[in-house]
């Protein structure tokens, strides 16, 4: 019984040391201060992009950006990274998708939350498609505090690099990094599990 709970003691310590989730904002670009109607118009299949690297594995739990809305659906999807011939950088393939039904509201942070999407380390790209009519007057405002390194925009059908701009729009993305690192518990668990293997061999030297 005792080796049983030894056991039971190092195999938890060791899940906890390799699989240990924090939950975190992984990017946050802060608030915008343009107001409505300055910044990127958001409507007619616009496609703007903002990106983002990650050191480690990934669980994405939401996006937002900071965007007025109008009646009809916006795409909040995860795209790889490419790069173009121009130094510059633009979106890859589509690796994840959702879509939010929107009515006409204000300014403010929209987008997809429960996403649970698993990527691993390296660079992507959010990208937000509005399927507005053309005569919508919803924005996406920028002067981010925190902007990212990265954006692109996409018009008829082809993609831009739109780094260089300076409107730096808002994203924001929540998820949980997983780490290798031990926990503090998890470290505990695997010195006291480590101990009590030691005592057990040392009094079966004994007998």
């Amino acid at each position: 019984m005792f080796v049983k709970r030894l056991s039971f003691i190092f195999l938890l310590a060791l899940g906890l040391m390799s699989g240990a989730a924090r939950a975190s904002l992984v990017v946050d670009t802060g608030t915008p201060s343009n107001a409505v109607g300055a910044g990127w118009a958001f409507n007619a299949n616009h496609s703007y992009a903002g990106q983002f690297s990650v050191a480690g594995a990934l669980t994405i739990d939401s996006i937002a950006g900071y965007f007025s809305t109008d009646a009809g659906t916006v795409g909040v999807s995860l795209f790889s990274n490419s790069g173009d011939g121009d130094g510059g950088f633009i979106p890859g393939s589509v690796l994840q998708s959702a879509s939010v039904a929107t009515s006409a509201g204000a300014l403010g942070w929209n987008g997809a939350s429960a996403l649970d999407w698993k990527v691993g380390p390296g660079t992507y790209w959010v990208v937000f498609t509005a399927s507005y009519g053309a005569g919508s007057q919803s924005s996406m405002p920028g002067m981010a505090p925190q902007a990212l390194g990265g954006y692109a925009l996409m018009q008829g059908g082809a993609w831009y690099d739109a780094t260089f701009l300076g409107l730096g729009q808002g994203l924001k993305v929540d998820g949980a990094l997983v780490s290798s690192v031990p926990e503090p518990a998890g470290t505990m668990m695997l010195v006291v599990g480590l101990a009590g293997i030691g005592l057990l061999a040392r009094r079966r030297r004994q007998r």
